[in-house]
């Protein structure tokens, strides 16, 4: 395995396997891998995940986390296809993805609104904003134009702006909930320690 790859799948008995893994980032700063693509772009979707364990605790020590997993073949569009799951590690062996900062109450600040982010993270630690979802609308992130460390000017806070070009999708499918109106914004999304935000003006 590539010594720069920290997003690997390692199953019982076998060598580590460099994965691109796609997750769900939630507003509480809480990881939840969604599927993952080995190298030939076989995609697995993770059906369970059991609580997910700092590496600085494991014999593997290291920064990040260790998700104990069970993955299934994601279904072809052939009836006949077989579908088969097995238990493996997933490991997200980068210091960025391990939790180790946190924010509570502690840290609020009225204009900021933390949010649900999709992304898929490459084996070596790089990643791609898939979607974001703010309220009950959900954007599609067409278009990447910045990424910078720069907080928000408006509600503070230190972290990773990015700045992009985002479609409103429906909750579940990529098309337009008006496709006679096609929403599209740009957005800045700020990565602070482990959460996401938007600013918002809650000035009432």
């Amino acid at each position: 395995m590539d010594s720069n790859s920290v997003i690997y799948i390692k199953a019982p008995g076998q060598p580590p396997v460099p994965v691109t893994v796609r997750v769900e980032w939630l507003p509480s700063g809480a990881i939840k891998p969604l599927f993952y693509w080995m190298p030939d772009n076989t995609c697995y979707e993770i059906k369970h995940t059991y609580k997910p364990e700092q590496l600085a605790f494991l014999k593997d020590r290291g920064e990040g986390i260790r998700y104990k997993i069970i993955a299934e073949l994601k279904a072809s569009e052939y009836e006949n296809a077989r579908c088969t799951q097995h238990e493996a590690y997933l490991y997200l062996a980068d210091n960025r993805f391990c939790e180790k900062g946190f924010i509570d109450e502690r840290y609020g600040h009225g204009n900021k609104k933390y949010i649900q982010v999709t992304l898929d993270i490459f084996n070596d630690g790089d990643y791609e904003l898939v979607y974001f979802t703010v309220g009950d609308k959900r954007f599609m992130v067409e278009k990447t134009m910045e990424i910078k460390h720069h907080g928000s000017l408006f509600a503070g806070g230190i972290g990773i702006r990015h700045k992009v070009d985002a479609r409103l999708v429906n909750a579940d499918n990529d098309e337009d909930p008006n496709p006679y109106k096609s929403i599209r914004r740009p957005a800045a999304l700020f990565w602070e320690l482990n959460k996401w935000f938007v600013a918002v003006n809650n000035a009432a």
